[in-house]
């Protein structure tokens, strides 16, 4: 609901609170422009009607948005709508940003954590972070750009679970230009305990706290950096995995603004209202596991950087934009010359997805590739190299092709070991107890191994991929195309056209595959798991308030307009 507020629309609410008098209210329509503005002391109504009796604290309600009927306490707020800018206000916001020099560049490094098994490194961790400083003075955090998910989250101070303690930590009372916030922006007053949320991912969750600050990025300087007033989470709880195992603070969500619980939580919708100066986009180079390449990936912010490109951009459209995702239409999966029967019934669709280390692929198909994809390997081999077929995804207007360069993991994994995860993202995994997928042994996806290579028949190449488990209107035919495909892409992502271009990304092994195809190149836990991805699957809002004394709570799950995934 609140995703929408910035422009009218209906939505029905209707009371099922049961025993009460008031229980069986009639449906009605009403404009949220109409409730924000009614509703705006939310507290205070909530606190006068349980004191009069003329509404229970614990009764329950359901709103039905674009369809969905989902259950909400009776203490829900609207969220308030961006502040607006004085004219004053913008134009010197405007001034400001075309002073600037765009696109803003922010560099990432390319993170690799060894991934243990019997003593031998058999895998790695990825991940790609980046540098981002909140308040004054400034607090310097590292976060990965993630277009899977909506919110800026940072470990909060008062956070003392283990992942938290080896991070930095972002502490409100330390910033002038902090104030702590509820869900629908209005300030925590004192003596009250603010809101709080509850964001699943893809691999791990984190419980946070609301509070608005500025956030910025890029450079030292006015001209190569932009700052903006956002609201963000503070996280009090995070889980082990994966937030222990990387050296990465946070998370700095991408998504559409739709996945967020509120326009003020989305920064680049924070940043397309502030009247900066450049382009509704943004875009993403990963350079890849090449050695001496850990410092070379980038984000470009207010456009693209196209000394990043070994092509032209080709466009393809965001499909179903109001569930919040960058995600595309997937026409047909192939690999080699072989036509897989996943797409057929024209339902599959791929989230692209930053924040996310393997390429996902439905789970009902995950062994189908995982047998089309794996073969025979030798120890110490590099199977990026391998001979092996080529993968590609058909999308409306481009044709997308992957490698054993791109999808392979570098190192053989032993017969016997097993790597991955049988459940990969799942409603499930913010709790998940991570479970191995079918041993990447050479017996059971090739044949009999040769006497002169007897050697080999130890060891499989197996691909990084990873199994997509979601329902639908998201699932059950979802791909989540990460690193694999990123990282031979370059990719922009258009805010105001809702599309997303691709491009072959000036990286070290594509330079190398165009050469050599004769074109010219222009510019530790045995439990451990070593996937994870930052894609949001759920968001839970808890609104606080203080009732005679005593912190009452309503625990609602906030549901994107044709979405049945709590988010």
């Amino acid at each position: 609901l609140a995703q929408e507020s910035r422009i009218r629309r209906s939505f029905r609410y209707r009371s099922t609170v049961g025993s009460h008098p008031t229980s069986r209210l009639s449906a009605y329509y009403v404009s949220t422009e109409l409730v924000m503005s009614l509703l705006s002391g939310r507290h205070f109504i909530a606190a006068v009607l349980c004191g009069l009796a003329l509404l229970p604290c614990t009764s329950k309600a359901t709103y039905d948005v674009g369809g969905v009927e989902e259950e909400e306490d009776d203490t829900m707020s609207m969220l308030q709508r961006p502040a607006i800018a004085t004219p004053e206000a913008a134009a010197s916001a405007e001034a400001a940003g075309a002073s600037r020099t765009w696109p803003i560049l922010v560099p990432l490094q390319r993170e690799s954590v060894p991934l243990i098994r019997n003593g031998k490194t058999v895998a790695h961790k990825t991940s790609y972070a980046g540098a981002i400083s909140i308040g004054h003075p400034a607090q310097d955090f590292r976060v990965v750009f993630d277009t899977g998910s909506a919110h800026v989250v940072v470990p909060s101070a008062a956070c003392s679970s283990e992942s938290c303690l080896e991070h930095r930590s972002y502490n409100i009372s330390a910033s002038s230009s902090a104030l702590a916030v509820n869900v629908d922006g209005s300030q925590v007053e004192a003596g009250e305990l603010g809101d709080q949320v509850t964001i699943g991912y893809g691999t791990g969750k984190v419980v946070g706290e609301f509070a608005r600050d500025e956030v910025c990025l890029g450079g030292d300087s006015e001209e190569t950096r932009a700052c903006v007033k956002v609201s963000m989470v503070m996280a009090v709880e995070m889980t082990t995995q994966p937030f222990k195992s990387f050296n990465f603070d946070g998370i700095f969500g991408l998504s559409l603004d739709a996945l967020a619980v509120g326009p003020e939580f989305s920064f680049f919708n924070r940043l397309a209202g502030s009247g900066f100066g450049g382009e509704l986009q943004f875009g993403v180079f990963m350079a890849g596991p090449d050695a001496g390449q850990e410092h070379s990936s980038e984000i470009a912010l207010g456009g693209h950087n196209s000394k990043r490109l070994l092509s032209p951009l080709q466009w393809t459209p965001v499909a179903k934009e109001q569930m919040g995702y960058w995600q595309i239409e997937i026409k047909e999966v192939r690999v080699g010359n072989k036509t897989l029967d996943v797409c057929k019934d024209g339902s599959c669709r791929g989230v692209v997805d930053t924040g996310t280390s393997h390429f996902g692929v439905p789970g009902s198909s995950i062994g189908e590739f995982q047998r089309a994809l794996t073969t025979e390997g030798a120890e110490d081999e590099d199977c990026r190299f391998v001979d092996a077929p080529s993968m590609e995804l058909v999308l409306e207007g481009i044709t997308l092709s992957l490698g054993p360069r791109n999808y392979m993991r570098p190192l053989a994994i032993p017969a016997g070991v097993e790597v991955g995860s049988a459940r990969g993202v799942t409603m499930e995994s913010e709790g998940q107890v991570d479970q191995p997928v079918e041993s990447a042994s050479t017996s059971s996806h090739t044949g009999a191994a040769t006497a002169d290579s007897a050697s080999k028949t130890s060891h499989a190449c197996a691909p990084r991929i990873m199994p997509v488990n979601l329902p639908a209107p998201l699932g059950p035919n979802l791909f989540i195309l990460g690193e694999p495909l990123l990282s031979r892409y370059y990719t922009v992502y258009d805010w105001k056209q809702a599309q997303i271009g691709f491009g072959l990304a000036a990286t070290k092994a594509n330079k190398e595959a165009l050469i050599q195809a004769g074109q010219a190149v222009d510019s530790e836990d045995e439990h451990e798991e070593e996937i994870y991805s930052f894609m949001q699957v759920t968001v839970t809002v808890s609104v606080r308030y203080k009732q005679a004394g005593v912190v009452a709570r309503g625990r609602r799950t906030l549901t994107a307009p044709g979405l049945a995934l709590p988010m």
